[in-house]
């Protein structure tokens, strides 16, 4: 589908955006799970009012760009509908909270559906693309 000679590092940015998903996942479980403990451990900044608005802002542009350059790659408009779902779930998870009508815990229920879809269509992108090499696909 695309030029061998794309500048963009793909297959980086994906294995980035898989760790990023899984660093967002033991965030909202230990949020959860230590809420009441955070300010003792001198960790306040991990419940500052915009981490996860920062925590989203820092995901869109690394999974946009290796979602497109992998859909550029292998053609597979699922990549792209996965990306855009994971990241309306974690936006959706901060608008609920932020007008009051989702808790804490459901706010890290829709933020830890996100985040496993996101690193799931990642994981895909990056099975993907490596396929796009292959004769056989």
């Amino acid at each position: 589908m695309r030029s061998e000679s794309s500048a963009l590092p793909d297959a980086p940015l994906d294995r980035f955006a898989i760790a990023f998903s899984g660093v967002c996942a033991v965030h909202c479980v230990l949020i959860v799970a230590a809420v009441t403990t955070i300010p003792l451990w001198g960790l306040g900044w991990l419940t500052a009012p915009h981490f996860h608005e920062w925590f989203l802002a820092l995901a869109v542009l690394p999974s946009s760009l290796a979602l497109w350059s992998g859909y550029r790659r292998h053609g597979r408009i699922e990549v792209i509908i996965g990306g855009l779902g994971a990241l309306g779930l974690m936006t959706l998870a901060i608008a609920l909270h932020e007008t009051g009508l989702a808790s804490a815990s459901g706010e890290s229920v829709l933020t830890l559906s996100g985040a496993a879809l996101l690193a799931a269509t990642h994981w895909r992108n990056l099975r993907k693309r490596d396929g796009a090499h292959c004769a056989h696909h």
